[in-house]
C-alpha cells in the first residue's frame, strides 16, 4: 500500500473513531458544560501563532457580552482543532478548512461551520514555492521530493492534489511526493536548510519566509482553483448549538463583526485593540509573530458568510480520496448561516 493510501486509511479510521466519540457525547446531558435551563458562558477554544484570531479580537472589541474565553492550547492546523472539537475538548473548533469539515460531516460527525475565518483573493493567496535555484520548475519536478505543509488533510493538501492531477501526474507519481507536516513558523528555516524541497505557504507564513530565503513561486492556490474562494471557518457541535442558542448567536455575531473590523480597518488599528488584550491575557509573546506575519486581512469580504460553493469546491477531491460519497452529502449539511448577522 502506498504512503498516500496509508494516510487515507489513517484518516478514515480517525474519523470513524471521532464519529463514535461524538455519538456518545451528544447522548450525554451536559456534555457541552450546559445544565438544564442554563447555557454555557465559558467558551473553551484553541488558537494559533502568527495571525489575528477573530474570536479573541471579538472579545477585545466587547462583542462577546456575557461570555468568557478559556484558552486550552494552540493548534498548527484545522484537522487538529476539529479533533478537539469533536471529542469535546473545546466548544468552538479552531479555524479549519471547509474540506476537512465536510469530511467529518460526511462520516457522521455532527458539526457545523458557522462563520468564515480565512480565504484567498486576488491580493492575498497561498503558494507552493521552492528555493530560488533549486532546479524545481513545475509539479513533475517534485516527484521524489518533500513538500512542507502545515498539516495533512487540509487546504494545502487539497490544493496540491488538485494541482498534481491538473499537471497529469499519475497516482504512482504522486505517491512518490512526500508531504511533511511542519509548523508554519518553522517552514522557512526548513526550506533554507534543505530539509524540504518545497513548501505550501499561507499568507501567515509567506512574508517571513521571503525574509528568510529567496523563494520561487511554482503555483498559487487561486490559479489551481481558478478563482478566489473562502477557505475555512470556525465550527460548532450541533448539540452545542441546540443547547446554547443564545450563546451561539453571541459567539457567531461577535466573530463575524470582528472579521468585519479586520477587513475595514488598518493593520495598526487592529493591533491597537488586539495587542493590549493579548498582553492582559498573558499572550504577549504572540505579538511579535503577528507583526511578522499578519498581512492586515484574512482574505475575506467585509460581510463574511459561508456559501454552497465554498463546500462543493472540495467534495470531488474528498470523493477521489475515498473520504466521502459526494452524492450522499450536500453543502448545506456542512454549514449554517443562521446566526450570522451578514447572511
Amino acid at each position: 500500500m502506498s504512503a498516500h493510501r496509508k494516510t487515507r486509511v489513517r484518516t478514515i479510521v480517525l474519523l470513524a473513531t471521532l464519529a463514535a466519540a461524538v455519538s456518545v457525547l451528544t447522548g450525554c446531558a451536559g456534555s457541552s458544560g450546559a445544565t438544564a435551563g442554563k447555557e454555557v458562558t465559558t467558551i473553551r477554544y484553541q488558537s494559533g501563532v502568527g495571525t489575528v484570531n477573530p474570536l479573541e479580537l471579538a472579545d477585545a472589541l466587547g462583542y462577546l457580552d456575557g461570555l468568557e474565553l478559556e484558552k486550552v492550547g494552540d493548534v498548527t492546523g484545522g484537522p487538529q482543532g476539529l479533533q478537539a472539537l469533536a471529542s469535546n475538548q473545546t466548544d468552538i473548533g479552531a479555524s479549519a478548512f471547509y474540506g476537512a469539515i465536510a469530511q467529518l460531516v460526511g462520516t457522521g460527525v455532527p458539526i457545523k461551520a458557522v462563520v468564515p475565518t480565512y480565504g484567498s483573493t486576488d491580493e492575498l493567496w497561498q503558494v507552493v514555492a521552492t528555493v530560488e535555484g533549486s532546479g524545481i520548475a513545475d509539479a513533475r519536478d517534485l516527484i521524489g521530493k518533500k513538500i512542507a505543509v502545515n498539516t495533512l488533510g487540509a487546504n494545502a493538501e487539497a490544493v496540491l492534489d488538485t494541482w498534481f492531477d491538473q499537471e497529469g501526474l499519475t497516482e504512482e507519481e504522486q505517491d512518490r511526493i512526500t508531504l511533511v507536516p511542519l509548523p508554519p513558523l518553522n517552514t522557512p528555516q526548513a526550506l533554507k536548510e534543505g530539509q524540504v524541497d518545497a513548501a505550501s505557504l499561507s499568507f501567515t507564513s509567506l512574508e517571513v519566509a521571503k525574509r528568510t530565503v529567496k523563494l520561487k513561486t511554482l503555483v498559487r492556490d487561486i490559479d489551481v482553483v481558478g478563482h478566489t474562494y473562502g477557505g475555512g471557518g470556525f465550527t460548532l457541535r450541533e448539540e452545542f448549538i441546540e443547547r446554547n442558542p443564545t450563546t451561539t448567536r453571541t459567539l457567531v455575531e461577535g466573530i463575524a463583526k470582528a472579521v468585519n473590523f479586520i477587513e475595514t480597518h488598518e493593520k495598526q488599528e487592529i493591533y491597537d485593540v488586539y495587542f493590549p488584550w493579548l498582553t492582559e491575557h498573558g499572550h504577549a509573546d504572540y505579538i511579535e509573530p503577528i507583526e511578522a506575519n499578519f498581512p492586515g486581512t484574512l482574505g475575506l469580504p467585509a460581510e463574511p458568510v459561508i456559501g454552497d460553493g465554498d463546500i462543493s469546491l472540495w467534495l470531488d477531491w474528498l470523493e477521489s480520496r475515498g473520504d466521502v460519497d459526494a452524492d450522499a452529502i450536500q453543502p448545506s449539511d456542512v454549514y449554517t448561516n443562521d446566526f450570522n448577522p451578514y447572511a
